[in-house]
């Protein structure tokens, strides 16, 4: 019984895909632990002395990785590609994100360049290593498999992720962590948990693709050959109108996800959230964003993608303004702790139903706007899209310490609403039409 329930039943090279998916556990932590629940509240706590610039600082921190990431991705992808470096690459990021996050507890309040100095790094290896993570996929499955053993990899990713959070939650509770001062020890675990699920990365997976040298003369030149294809990949989306303007609404949203990623707990913190009802309402957002991610996969090809796409808009920007309603309240109630908070708990899910429903939703439109023969191409501009779009969280940072909550809040509504205006221009129909026009020439339809 169990055995037809197993996803990866007839999948061949499960010895392969299970040292596969051990990478995506280990990133978990620094998914969860880093990026989302204890690092930014330490950075802008803790480390950030001056309290009028602490969530500039932290804005701008992770913008600095993520820009990193977009300039070096084609430069990383094109050595690996020439010498099949893949895996060493992937094994490299892993060990080097887990190193420097073991790191992070070395750090004192003032120590703000050595900070930067380990956390940039840090968060370059753990994005550039999803990159290498998800170029295994076509060697690993068929292509009519791809679905289930990506779905299955996140589904355990996400278990895993649910793991460190109770794990959290746990040592918390028992060795009383209250204060961002006694969080050290988790950062530690965290690049350690990195470290020990990629070791069967390194051991056991194997690269089938094969070197093509370049000649000592010609590596500068196949270094700026891979802006060249980045290039004409752009040149390359001009004929599809509606692909372009929902990628370029992709970039707005995209900031407003980047900034829920990396700013949720700080906001929570703020709303009297204590270190463990913290953990709780992570792991509340994490839920909702699975069954975000499950929701629009069962109406989004009946009810239309951008009907899909402008509803989820709609409903994470009335959640976002009711929370900055909330956020105003209390920053004038002479006692915000007697607020109720289950509003709050309420917008949590609403915000990480969105999370995840928008992410899914979105990448399922693109794919329904691009030809079957460019969606390399085309996913790897969304991907880099989204990246780009983490320069978002700089203005909502520099708002949020100069005007406070509630208008950084507004500020990420405002985001939702130009993503929202440059949808509505999406012809789907259109779209599509371009699309079939490439992969089907003589079809009817105009770009």
């Amino acid at each position: 019984m169990f055995g037809r329930l197993y996803p990866l039943r007839g999948v061949p090279r499960q010895g392969q895909i299970w040292s596969w998916i051990s990478f995506d556990v280990a990133n978990q932590s620094f998914t969860l632990l880093i990026n989302t629940l204890l690092f930014s509240i330490f950075f802008t706590e803790y480390l950030v002395t001056d309290p009028d610039r602490k969530n500039t600082w932290w804005g701008a921190t992770y913008a600095a990785s993520m820009l990193l990431t977009v300039v070096m991705s084609p430069i990383v992808g094109a050595m690996a590609d020439a010498r099949a470096w893949k895996k060493e690459c992937l094994v490299a990021s892993g060990l080097l994100c887990g190193t420097l996050t073991c790191c992070f507890a070395l750090l004192q309040p003032g120590w703000l360049w050595l900070a930067l100095l380990l956390y940039i790094p840090a968060n370059f290896a753990y994005s550039i290593g999803e990159n290498f993570l998800a170029s295994f996929l076509p060697e690993l499955a068929e292509r009519e498999q791809f679905g289930r053993v990506s779905a299955f990899s996140w589904g355990v990713a996400y278990a895993a992720a649910f793991v460190i959070l109770i794990g959290t939650a746990a040592a918390m509770k028992a060795w009383g962590m209250t204060s961002p001062e006694h969080w050290r020890p988790f950062f530690v675990f965290a690049g350690l948990w990195f470290v020990a699920f990629a070791a069967p990365t390194l051991l056991f997976l194997r690269e089938r693709a094969r070197p093509a040298p370049v000649p000592r003369d010609r590596r500068p030149t196949a270094v700026v050959d891979a802006f060249l294809r980045l290039g004409e990949s752009i040149r390359n989306t001009r004929g599809f109108r509606d692909l372009v303007l929902l990628l370029c609404a992709s970039l707005f949203y995209g900031t407003a996800i980047n900034v829920v990623v990396v700013f949720a707990s700080i906001i929570a913190k703020e709303f009297g959230f204590n270190d463990v009802q913290l953990v709780g309402f992570v792991a509340v957002i994490t839920v909702s964003g699975i069954i975000g991610t499950i929701g629009p996969m069962l109406w989004q090809d009946r009810f239309g993608h951008k009907r899909t796409t402008v509803t989820l808009l709609v409903l994470w920007m009335l959640t976002t303004l009711t929370l900055a309603g909330i956020a105003w309240q209390r920053s004038r109630a002479p006692d915000p702790a007697a607020l109720p908070a289950w509003p709050i708990w309420v917008l949590g899910n609403l915000l990480g139903f969105g999370l995840g429903s928008l992410g899914s939703a979105n990448r399922a439109f693109v794919g329904y706007l691009t030809p079957v023969s460019r969606t390399g191409e085309v996913f790897g501009l969304w991907g880099l899209v989204f990246k780009l779009a983490a320069v978002g969280t700089v203005p909502f940072a520099v708002v949020k310490d100069r005007l406070g909550t509630p208008a950084s809040l507004l500020v990420l509504a405002g985001f939702l609403v130009v993503g929202l205006a440059i949808t509505l221009l999406v012809n789907e129909e259109r779209g599509r039409a371009a699309a079939r026009e490439v992969d089907e020439p003589g079809t009817t339809g105009t770009a």
